[in-house]
């Protein structure tokens, strides 16, 4: 992360007050919709998550698991939209099936229903908050290393980036931001694994150590990969970002279904590589990982 903060007390201020705001909303909401409704709506919520992250988990699987950065994606992409359909799917039943507060004739039934929804609409409230909050740092990790790219080619940073980095420091700023920061559920290795995957999207010196990483080599080299590569229909796709035909394409589902090719997949540790392609070049001393000089090493004290 970066060492200079961005953060503005200012603006910090103005995303707690939003924060509370919408919590009052979600409570308001809540007493409008009723106990029943308000507790599907939770339960969507939950159900959704829990869906989304089993379908991640399997999906994830064929590439290696969460463990590797294409399983991770993988596994991002179709949790999130299996959430996205059980969620819509658990709401609507609520919002057909079931009365709001103003449709209820006893004063005392009235009261007790608008109550119990609103305090589930506040517990929606605090979980669509930290997941906000996630949202934040997530992109905030992402546009640093926009930033710092911009830096490094001595160009001016977008000033989208650099909002979302005053944006990310702004909330992580303080006391309150070191509460922010131990209440979140995401890990903090997760935003330095975005930090690092930004950095090698963006830069194409640092794609290209990616590519020279020993195990990436392998898997680039290797016929299944060659064919992927070449294949016209992928390559339109990736050209207009249809992650979709990329995904459906029967040369990719080939390749899942191969099992050495996927035992190679797996060998691949995607951390070091990104570790490699986004550290300091002297560091690296132009030798890729793993490979060690046949001399030992200098002494402090050693003459020349």
């Amino acid at each position: 992360m970066s060492e200079v903060s961005q953060g503005s007390p200012i603006w910090q201020v103005a995303l707690f007050a939003a924060a509370l705001v919408f919590l009052l909303w979600e409570t308001w909401r809540g007493w409008r919709a009723g106990v029943v409704r308000s507790g599907i709506s939770l339960a969507a919520i939950v159900f959704s998550g829990l869906a989304g992250y089993a379908a991640a988990r399997i999906a994830a699987l064929p590439f290696g698991g969460f463990e590797s950065f294409s399983g991770a994606m993988i596994g991002l992409f179709v949790g999130g939209g299996v959430a996205v359909v059980v969620f819509v799917f658990i709401w609507l039943l609520g919002a057909l099936l079931f009365k709001r507060t103003e449709h209820q004739n006893s004063g005392v039934v009235r009261l007790l229903w608008g109550g119990g929804g609103a305090l589930l609409g506040l517990l929606t409230g605090l979980i669509l908050v930290w997941s906000g909050i996630s949202v934040v740092r997530s992109l905030g990790a992402l546009a640093e290393a926009r930033v710092d790219l911009a830096r490094s080619s001595s160009e001016p940073p977008s000033g989208l980036a650099t909002g979302l980095v005053t944006l990310r420091d702004s909330l992580e700023l303080g006391p309150a931001g070191k509460f922010v920061q131990a209440a979140d559920p995401v890990e903090p290795e997760i935003y330095e694994l975005i930090l690092e995957i930004g950095k090698l999207s963006g830069n194409p010196a640092t794609m290209a150590r990616f590519f020279q990483y020993p195990g990436i080599q392998a898997v680039a080299q290797s016929p299944r990969m060659v064919e992927l590569v070449n294949d016209p229909v992928i390559i339109r796709a990736a050209e207009n970002r249809d992650i979709f035909s990329i995904m459906s394409h029967p040369a990719l589902r080939e390749a899942v279904e191969d099992p050495a090719f996927m035992a190679e997949l797996k060998k691949i540790d995607f951390r070091a590589a990104l570790q490699y392609a986004t550290g300091p070049i002297g560091n690296q001393d132009d030798r890729s990982p793993g490979l060690k000089s046949d001399l030992p090493p200098k002494r402090e004290n050693q003459k020349e």
